[in-house]
């Protein structure tokens, strides 16, 4: 290899040829989504705060990102993007979401529903308490429970507790809430095997046990 073969070489593997990392078309008809209500147990708490919602989608599949060498010393790059999901109901007191699963439909390069995220905001500070779920057990068609949505007078990230303990700090509200997912939701779907599974890499070799009265022991 030349020097300058080398150099074009180099330049390819530092600053690899992007790729289109922008949503597939919309699916026109989309029909398999999650039911979500998320309501104040306080009707009080909803003349001061207010519900939004939003869903991450990801390509999760690895031929369609690109491994980036320089991004945390080396990473694989899949396209995502957050998306505000539109409030369907008309009470201040409850809020409810149709996020659908189906949003993208196409055979290879398709985003997936990844994790849809709540905010619970103060409309007189503009401080958001955010609650992401992360687990797909707790978006299983049925599922109920509650949250504790904490708000203090500092900058530090505002919070809702789920199956975990309230921190004991100086705050000015609380705000309980309850989530369901509507019987009638869709179910997630498996997730993608991601570019840093096991099926990219060389698996191990067995360990083989050698018998001791083998005659390529006995030299």
């Amino acid at each position: 290899m030349d020097f300058h073969t080398w150099i074009r070489f180099s330049i390819l593997f530092l600053y690899p040829e992007p790729k289109d990392l922008s949503p597939p078309p919309l699916n026109p008809h989309p029909n398999q989504a999650l039911h979500i209500t998320v309501a104040f147990d306080n009707p009080e708490d909803a003349k001061r705060y207010a519900i939004v919602m939003s869903a991450l989608y990801q390509n999760q599949q690895h031929e369609c990102g690109y491994f980036d060498p320089i991004r945390g010393g080396g990473m694989f790059i899949y396209p995502n993007q957050s998306f505000d999901i539109p409030n369907e109901s008309q009470d201040p007191q409850r809020a409810l979401f149709n996020i659908y699963i189906d949003r993208y439909n196409l055979p290879k390069c398709n985003w997936e529903l990844v994790s849809p995220y709540f905010k619970v905001v103060d409309t007189l500070t503009g401080r958001r308490a955010l609650s992401s779920w992360g687990y797909s057990k707790d978006l299983v068609p049925g599922t109920e429970y509650k949250h504790i949505c904490q708000f203090r007078e500092d900058d530090f990230p505002q919070t809702c507790y789920h199956n975990k303990p309230v921190i004991d700090v100086p705050h000015y509200s609380r705000i309980p809430i309850t989530v369901q997912v509507s019987k009638d939701s869709a179910l997630l779907r498996p997730s993608t095997p991601g570019y840093f599974d096991t099926e990219n890499f060389v698996k191990p070799i067995p360990h083989i046990e050698m018998n001791p009265s083998s005659p390529k022991n006995n030299h």
